[in-house]
């Protein structure tokens, strides 16, 4: 039997992957391999699910690609405030030359990155006024992950950051401890943030990847044949986010309007892309030089 966790809600990405995922590893293992799923934050945060993983507690999961980056520093160049002009260009590189880099680095942690997939790209949400400009965010508090990235790009943009695990958020954002958090849309719907924040625009300042990824120990020990099929439904759960496009966001923004949130759809990117423009050379000494220009040099 194989554990497979993930912390998305319903008709999450999350959600779509891992369901694919069981899917295809049915299809292809004819039940040599059992699959024990759990999903909705069944051992706490991203962060101890990653933990848990590591040590052996779990045998895979789906991860957010900015939390696996904790353990495995290369995978935050995904992080990187607008790197990615689009969802094309980000699946390019996951599925490309690229994305088997990471390889390497994540066996050395104890983990095998069995595919890439897509959570989407981040907005800004908040209960106190439209984003338009990096000067809307002055001396609001937003939620970022617990990621060294994340953190030095919305203090770039000049809000108060505030850390925190996305388990914490909710409650934060009804109480007021916080004024707003960013994430893609389809989380910001699933997780019903429209109840707790008035203003949500479309920034998309940091592409977000899903990991669907395994315990090293786990997988060296299963024969070839079902490596390979584990291997297989990953590729085939992270082609399901893939999938998960343009029109799933439309309907859910659509549904948010109605709850009564108000969308700041017209967003011009490039005083945000400016203002971030100082921790480029952070980046370099972080991912390297080539690597980014090879990821923006990426059709």
């Amino acid at each position: 039997m194989v554990s497979l966790l993930y912390n998305g809600s319903p008709q999450s990405p999350q959600q779509i992957g891992s369901d694919e995922f069981r899917r295809k590893l049915a299809e292809i293992a004819q039940g040599r391999i059992i699959i024990d799923e759990r999903a909705g934050n069944a051992l706490g945060s991203e962060t101890a699910l990653l933990a848990a993983m590591r040590s052996g507690v779990v045998d895979m999961a789906t991860l957010s690609g900015s939390v696996v980056s904790s353990a495995v520093p290369e995978f935050g160049v995904f992080d990187v405030p607008f790197l990615f002009r689009d969802a094309a260009q980000a699946k390019a590189v996951a599925d490309g030359p690229v994305g088997a880099l990471f390889a390497k680095p994540f066996a050395d942690k104890g983990l095998v990155l069995l595919a890439i997939g897509k959570q989407g790209f981040r907005n800004v949400t908040n209960s106190k006024r439209p984003i338009r400009s990096p000067a809307d965010l002055q001396g609001l508090k937003i939620r970022v992950l617990p990621n060294e990235v994340y953190q030095m790009t919305f203090k770039a943009l000049g809000a108060e950051v505030v850390p925190m695990e996305f388990t914490l958020v909710y409650s934060a954002l009804k109480d007021g401890r916080i004024d707003g958090q960013e994430n893609p849309v389809m989380t910001i719907a699933t997780s019903h943030l429209e109840e707790v924040q008035k203003y949500a625009s479309l920034t998309g300042h940091f592409f977000a990847p899903i990991a669907f990824v395994a315990n090293r120990d786990v997988f060296q020990a299963l024969k070839p044949a079902d490596q390979a099929a584990l291997i297989a439904a990953a590729k085939a759960g992270a082609e399901a986010t893939w999938q998960s496009g343009a029109a799933d966001e439309t309907k859910k923004l659509e549904e948010l309007r109605k709850a009564g949130m108000e969308i700041i759809e017209k967003v011009d990117r490039q005083p945000f892309i400016d203002a971030v423009k100082p921790l480029e050379p952070e980046f370099e000494k972080r991912f390297g030089k080539d690597l980014l220009a090879r990821i923006r040099a990426t059709p």
